[in-house]
């Protein structure tokens, strides 16, 4: 190896291992903080199953759905009803966010009830405080991460979304133990105790979370230069245009865009199914009270591991689609087994476990989503259209699952494998279109190599980065 060769190989090695530690000390700083946002907004959300099923075998009519006259179809309008919100406001979420800054549009967050009128109101200001939250998160995990890095960070955000079904599920064990006290029953404790952490944890958000590498103040300033640059041309960064009408037009007319939503919508209809019917499921086994409400955290639990390693592999190997069809696959066993097993509760509640790995199909394909498009307000767009699509699954879920065919649900159960082989056609058209690799798509035009200039001549480099002045030529962009 000449000299030349020995001296780029250095760089090489030594910006190699500058970025790792630069990695590693922005996922300890901004990780944690919004796999909590998300754990307590996802535990707001969706604790409306577990406040159904809690005291289900008191007999002193203390129950939710006594207290409230709650019916089936009551049931089903306050669970569609969550969701008209979230259509509309994801959009201009997600470009506020860029104008204002992360912070404020993600420490926002909620809000209890003793009329069924009262639990439709908190609904709705649940929902316009959550809006855009989540696209929210991806878009802000583009401003931070290459995309090839985005899928175990995707995952492990999304894995808290079983983490909060485990958590809520002790909670409301807990919970059935105090109906009663305090003048409160049990339903209302759970909605007490979920949720004033929330308030409380939004505040401490605003003080902690960075907006952006930029700005953070928690870098160096090399590392903030380096964070950005490392990046390349096509993410987005917090010098780009707040509203780009050209990029916006653009990406929403790509049948790219339309593809992904449609795949996130069949997959999110698993998801909402799940997280506010797989309570009723348990409770239709024959299981009453605290049993019911336990049963829910294993699944959790296991589906929190199936997450996190398939996107974990997904980004290992550089590779996107295979890992949303095995994680569909996954899905599609669970379906089926609940809607085919009639007498065993075990091999029923193998079902519950595998469908609840369904964030396992939704990490890589974010990932996937967020790859194919460049620059802030295409970013914005794409990561709230797919969201704001995916979301009328939550309208149209409790629909499908009428409450006519408690508990065992079999005609929506077979639509949901319906949805899972329409999203699995989806994913193979996406395959072939934009490819298989994680890192950004091809389509985009690849523009000259960005030179930059680094401080130290390359074995001083290695003794804490002294000396002279060298350049350095960064290859931004990795082809597919």
């Amino acid at each position: 190896m000449d000299t030349q060769e020995h001296i780029q190989h250095a760089e090489s090695r030594l910006d190699g291992n500058f970025e790792k530690k630069l990695v590693r000390k922005i996922d300890r700083r901004i990780m944690p903080l919004i796999c909590l946002a998300y754990l307590l907004n996802y535990i707001d959300r969706t604790n409306l199953g577990n406040a159904r099923t809690l005291n289900n075998n008191a007999k002193d009519g203390s129950t939710m759905n006594e207290m409230l006259n709650i019916t089936g179809p009551r049931y089903t309008l306050v669970v569609a009803i969550f969701f008209v919100p979230y259509i509309i406001f994801e959009f201009p979420s997600n470009f506020l966010l860029k104008i204002t800054g992360p912070r404020i549009m993600l420490t926002r967050i909620t809000v209890p009830c003793t009329t069924f009128g009262g639990l439709v109101a908190c609904r709705i200001c649940l929902t316009i405080a959550e809006a855009g939250f989540f696209p929210g998160i991806v878009l802000y995990l583009c401003f931070w991460y290459k995309p090839e890095e985005r899928g175990a960070r995707i995952a492990v955000f999304l894995g808290f979304v079983s983490v909060s079904g485990a958590i809520g599920g002790l909670i409301a064990t807990a919970c059935s133990y105090l109906n009663h006290h305090g003048g409160l029953r049990g339903w209302q404790w759970l909605y007490l105790l979920e949720g004033i952490p929330a308030v409380l944890y939004g505040i401490v958000l605003w003080f902690l979370l960075p907006d952006f590498p930029e700005t953070a103040k928690f870098l160096s300033e090399e590392e903030r230069n380096f964070a950005s640059e490392r990046l390349g041309p096509f993410a987005p960064k917090m010098s780009d245009k707040h509203f780009s009408g050209s990029e916006v037009w653009a990406t929403i007319k790509a049948l790219d865009f339309w593809l992904f939503a449609l795949t996130y919508y069949f997959i999110n209809h698993c998801l909402n199914a799940f997280s506010y019917f797989a309570p009723s499921l348990i409770a239709g086994f024959g299981f009453k009270g605290a049993a019911a409400q336990a049963l829910i955290i294993p699944p959790n639990c296991f589906g929190f591991i199936v997450i996190v390693a398939n996107s974990w592999l997904s980004d290992r190997r550089g590779r996107r689609p295979e890992h949303i069809l095995f994680g569909l696959g996954i899905i599609a066993i669970g379906f089926i087994l609940l809607a085919t097993i009639k007498h065993s509760v075990g091999g029923r509640y193998v079902g519950i476990l595998l469908i609840a790995c369904t964030n396992s199909a939704v990490a890589p394909l974010l990932a996937m989503r967020t790859s194919t498009v460049s620059g802030a307000s295409a970013t914005a767009v794409a990561s709230a259209g797919i969201a704001a699509f995916a979301n009328i699954s939550g309208i149209t879920a409790p629909f499908i699952y009428d409450s006519k065919t408690a508990p065992r649900y079999i005609p929506a159960l077979w639509i949901s494998v319906g949805f899972v082989f329409g999203a699995c056609a989806c994913v193979c058209i996406l395959w072939y279109r934009n490819g298989p690799g994680a890192g950004y798509s091809s389509k985009n035009q690849i523009p000259a190599p960005v030179t930059m200039d680094y401080p130290g001549d390359v074995e001083e480099i290695a003794d804490d980065r002294k000396g002279k002045d060298m350049e350095l030529t960064q290859v931004t962009v990795g082809q597919v």
